[in-house]
């Protein structure tokens, strides 16, 4: 399937004061910063997407500047004027006379941080739809035009849509009323739920800019809620979702505890309550494959989320030397130890009952009590830096965590 994005950079951005396609955010892999449609460019072509026309209107010679730097066709809107919509026909019309017949993304300039997950999973829909219609086609002869695939975060439609190609006369030929909405009026639209809550994010003020500065350097990573929405779209059963809330609270709740025994010794915290929740929730994704903390990690990896990889893919066994520092990952592995389902367990527990399930088996044993001595360590080590016993502050956790289930329940 070929796929194509029109990326409208045509803007005046009176309220940012200059052209967002320039704007410098920390969107390279290694936090570097590069201008917003370089990065945006980049994260296209990671997913699949080569075919690239950058509409200009606006500060056109800087932005073309930039499109040519990349090797990308750039095509003028002459009316800018007249709103967004006036750029895209003006990409469509390009994408007509180049005789491309695929689908197309809609891309705002100004929503950088779009994830490649979230451009890899529409690709995927479109496929599937493709291959539906084919299908069709096959057995009736005649089969219902592609729909265009618009993203969704919890509920809220975002960028960019995917629009299928038969669909361009029709945007040729609209007045602009209500805009590419308008255009598509009519047409039929198929949502597809994405864990990326960047899909909702652009910058029109300077605050706006300020703001997608510090979210650009958490892309890596996905929010709590992102990581729920995750849960849901892999169909993970009730039970599976119990404990990863369970280890999602205790993990939160050690590093809330280890970040406030930090600070107030003077050091920086060095860790962040909110990746330990995520990485907590997101630690048993795959629970059923072989080796399923391996499996994981190597799931986050395809979706462009390293950072969330490193944090859950060792939940099942590690060790960490004494020179370095405690991070979210011990803690989402020390409180997967604690959380039995969604109760709460000591360790020694834990491991016994696997002891005891396989009393018969020496070289299994031998394996188990490696993992409680290294856990035990774990342990240890954590109750001194936070002063206090860390069973107690999971346990506290998950009645927490218990009452507050009980109270969305009812």
């Amino acid at each position: 399937m070929e796929t194509a994005v029109i990326v409208l950079a045509a803007g005046m951005a009176s309220r940012m004061g200059a052209a967002k396609a320039l704007l410098s955010l920390p969107l390279l892999p290694d936090g570097g910063h590069c201008p917003a449609l370089r990065g945006l460019v980049k994260q296209y072509r990671s997913a699949g997407v080569q075919r690239v026309v950058v509409v200009s209107g606006y500060h056109a010679d800087v932005v073309e500047g930039e499109a040519v730097a990349l090797g990308l066709k750039a095509v003028r809107n002459p009316d800018p004027q007249q709103g967004m919509f006036s750029s895209v026909r003006t990409g469509v019309a390009a994408l007509t006379q180049s005789g491309f017949d695929g689908y197309f993304f809609v891309q705002p300039v100004d929503i950088p941080l779009v994830r490649p997950l979230t451009l890899r999973a529409l690709c995927e829909a479109a496929e599937q739809e493709e291959a539906g219609r084919a299908a069709e086609q096959a057995v009736s002869g005649k089969a219902a035009p592609l729909p265009v695939l618009i993203p969704a975060f919890d509920g809220q439609e975002g960028h960019p849509p995917l629009v299928p190609m038969h669909l361009a006369p029709r945007i040729l030929a609209h007045t602009g009323q209500n805009g590419l909405r308008g255009a598509l009026e009519g047409a039929s639209l198929r949502h597809v739920p994405v864990p990326d809550a960047m899909i909702l994010e652009d910058m029109d003020t300077p605050d706006d800019y300020a703001r997608l500065r510090f979210l650009a350097l958490e892309r890596q990573m996905l929010s709590p809620i992102e990581a729920e929405s995750l849960l849901h779209l892999y169909n993970v059963p009730e039970k599976g979702l119990r404990h990863a809330r369970a280890v999602g609270a205790v993990a939160c709740c050690l590093a809330e505890a280890l970040a406030h025994a930090r600070e107030i010794a003077g050091y920086d915290a060095g860790v962040d309550p909110r990746w330990a929740l995520a990485g907590g929730l997101l630690h048993d994704l795959c629970k059923g494959q072989p080796r399923h903390e391996e499996a994981v990690g190597e799931l986050l990896r395809q979706l462009d989320l390293p950072g969330m990889a490193r944090l859950v893919q060792d939940h099942r066994d590690l060790s960490l030397p004494g020179d370095e520092p405690i991070t979210e990952r011990e803690l989402i592995y020390l409180a997967d130890k604690y959380c039995y389902g969604g109760s709460f367990v000591p360790i020694e527990r834990r491991f016994g009952n696997k002891l005891d399930a396989y009393a018969q088996d020496a070289a299994a044993c031998e394996a188990i009590q490696g993992r409680l001595a290294r856990a035990k360590k774990m342990e240890e080590r954590l109750a001194r830096e936070i002063g206090r016993d860390p069973a107690l502050v999971a346990e506290r956790a998950l009645k927490r965590n218990c009452g507050a289930a009980q109270v969305n329940a009812a």
